[in-house]
């Protein structure tokens, strides 16, 4: 297992398994942005999409994750080397203060109408590195 560096201040990291020629954050956002491979995946998982994000329509699930999936990547891009990323993503817990290692909760879409997603954004017009 090898670490790709996504932020140039080396906060930013993405794991590379030995037998991948990608790295995860690479693979996933590719997955996500992939109609035929969100369609296979969303019906193989329906039961969950339903009992805990309260979808069933699987359109709709595609159409939110490629949303999310643009607003992750953009959020990267504009990612300065000085920022500090804990004022961009929360931790996973909430009653986590220190940084563990491979914790298995999950965060939610913070300030949206749609259903509960795997992210936290927070405003970039609340972070001063964004706002002009």
């Amino acid at each position: 297992m090898e670490f790709d560096r996504i932020t140039e201040n080396e906060h930013l990291w993405a794991v590379r398994y030995d037998d991948c020629l990608d790295n995860v954050l690479d693979t996933i956002l590719e997955q996500w942005n992939d109609v035929s491979w969100l369609r296979s995946f969303f019906k193989q998982n329906i039961r969950d999409l339903a009992s805990y994000f309260k979808i069933t329509d699987v359109n709709q699930a595609i159409y939110d994750t490629i949303e999310d999936s643009e607003r992750l990547q953009c959020l990267i891009i504009d990612i300065s080397p000085d920022t500090d990323l804990e004022r961009i993503f929360r931790p996973l817990d909430n009653n986590r203060t220190a940084e563990v290692i491979l914790g298995k909760e999950k965060a939610r879409l913070r300030d949206t109408p749609r259903h509960a997603s795997c992210f936290v954004f927070m405003p970039l017009s609340s972070i001063p590195e964004f706002t002009s």
